[in-house]
């Protein structure tokens, strides 16, 4: 284990030199260590290579930079509410994790891993909301991880294909499966327990989580897994096979002006992201056959996904961060048709009137069908004998005005690490005790894979047909699902594919 007199950590790779955090000086926090090499060059479109070991104590007080990403639009709500600085990119050294500590000697605490969301095209485990001292301080270990995203995590080519053996692809989630693989061999040394992982992660982290569920790779890698804000269920995940996702690799060949592959990993990532950009691709995660060998609800529901306990949920109000706009009222009605045969249900179970009603079913919409989601995850893990916990994130947040808003999607995180103080919001009370109630039941379920402990109202286990879940806010509670006859709906038609 590193020792507290100077903060140094021997893993397998060499040493490394942390810091004590500022605001919680018991915990001691290593960031930026690379746990694969540059997947630069031939490494590129490649799965993960081992990290070079290095001479010397490495510094691992600063994070490292970003995967290369898209950058959200400067003065948009995201930009301002959770990355208010610039970001800096480096494809050579992106592949790093942080790891923040309270251990003493001798202790073996467990360990929270978090993967970021963006949609698979932005994000970091060094955004500001993801700070881990004060979770940390709750006595667990916490690691944050970055991975590939856009083209340079999860495209498929047919000659990558032919390269790496039938299949290419979800390089992204092959980099996550490399991280659990790093911690379980290299957390004892921060006072970690390897055999006390838990997973956790929001939006396209929560998808991910989906993944290290599902697949065969990640077996005896954790033992409890967190989701917040998006499941495997659907085709948005479920939809690409190898073939449709080297159709897309081939566009971007095209659009980037390359005869072949080995140009296409000659260009530099931002040639890449432009291309992208320009030709209007998004790469996703796909079913490879390698990586996930199956689509997720086939392979949930027979059984064949890691068997963890897990906590489930979302927020109350996903997407109230949309504005009414003058065609909200025949999008609405466009919307209904994509439903089939079951469009006149939808505009029962969903009615709207005007573009006023239309604005607001957008959110309604979408919270229902991203809970449905998340309740069937829970519903299958129950099924093998596993406990579950579904929760609805109700805390509404503050206006410099005096107005509140939310709780819109990814209004939780500055809650449950504890990082209120990285916003500019006017937080008040409730919001403090918000936070400190999050803290405590995510803390405790991974110490325990249960999130009750002392001081805390009780969080009850999921049962199936179930309409009820923990309100969680500033005084959580036990209370019926919110919107539960439009998240029946939403998981019908999920289960149908028609979502």
């Amino acid at each position: 284990m590193f020792t507290e007199t100077n903060g140094i950590a021997s893993i397998r790779d060499g040493k490394l030199q942390g810091k004590r955090c500022e605001r919680k000086p018991e915990v001691w926090a290593f960031l930026g260590i690379p746990y694969a090499a540059p997947p630069t060059g031939e490494n590129r479109w490649r799965a993960p290579q081992p990290v070079e070991p290095w001479p010397g104590v490495r510094d691992a007080t600063r994070y490292a930079p970003d995967c290369p990403q898209v950058t959200l639009p400067k003065g948009s709500f995201y930009q301002i509410e959770f990355y208010p600085n610039e970001k800096v990119m480096d494809e050579a050294k992106g592949l790093a994790l942080n790891v923040w500590t309270p251990a003493k000697p001798g202790e073996k605490l467990p360990v929270l891993v978090w993967i970021h969301g963006g949609g698979f095209r932005e994000g970091s485990g060094g955004a500001l909301q993801f700070i881990g001292e004060t979770l940390a301080a709750k006595g667990i270990v916490v690691v944050t991880i970055n991975y590939r995203m856009g083209a340079l995590g999860f495209m498929a080519h047919p000659e990558l294909t032919r390269e790496q053996g039938g299949t290419s692809g979800n390089y992204g989630f092959m980099d996550q499966i490399a991280a659990l693989r790093w911690v379980h061999e290299n957390i004892a040394a921060f006072g970690g327990d390897p055999e006390k992982v838990t997973i956790d992660g929001q939006s396209a982290g929560s998808m991910s989580v989906s993944a290290m569920l599902a697949t065969d790779q990640t077996r005896g890698l954790f033992r409890a897994a967190i989701g917040q804000s998006a499941s495997a269920f659907g085709r948005a995940m479920a939809g690409a096979t190898v073939a449709d996702a080297e159709a897309q690799g081939l566009k971007l060949q095209a659009a980037l002006g390359c005869r072949n592959l080995a140009e296409m990993r000659a260009c530099t990532p931002q040639q890449i992201l432009d291309a992208t950009d320009e030709s209007g691709l998004w790469f996703r995660p796909i079913i490879d056959g390698a990586v996930i060998p199956e689509d997720y609800i086939t392979r949930f529901a027979a059984g064949r996904q890691n068997r963890v306990p897990v906590i489930m949920g979302c927020t109350a109000d996903e997407d109230c961060l949309h504005e009414t706009q003058p065609d909200d009222y025949a999008n609405y009605l466009e919307s209904a048709k994509e439903f089939g045969a079951r469009a006149e249900e939808y505009r029962k179970v969903f009615p709207a009137e005007n573009d006023e009603q239309a604005g607001r079913v957008v959110s309604f919409a979408r919270t229902a069908r991203t809970f449905a989601g998340m309740r069937m995850t829970a519903e299958y893990q129950m099924a093998q004998g596993c406990d579950a916990y579904l929760y609805s994130f109700v805390q509404t947040l503050p206006n410099a005005d005096g107005t509140v808003v939310g709780p819109f999607h990814s209004a939780e995180l500055v809650y449950q690490f504890g990082t209120l103080y990285t916003g500019w919001r006017p937080w008040r009370e409730e919001d403090y005790r918000a936070s400190e109630r999050m803290m405590d039941y995510w803390a405790n379920f991974v110490k325990t894979g249960d999130p009750n402990g002392e001081g805390l109202p009780r969080w009850e286990k999921h049962a199936a047909g179930d309409k009820q879940c923990l309100l969680l806010g500033a005084d959580p509670h036990m209370g019926a699902v919110p919107r539960a006859q439009q998240a029946d709906f939403m998981e019908a038609c999920i289960r149908e594919g028609i979502l």
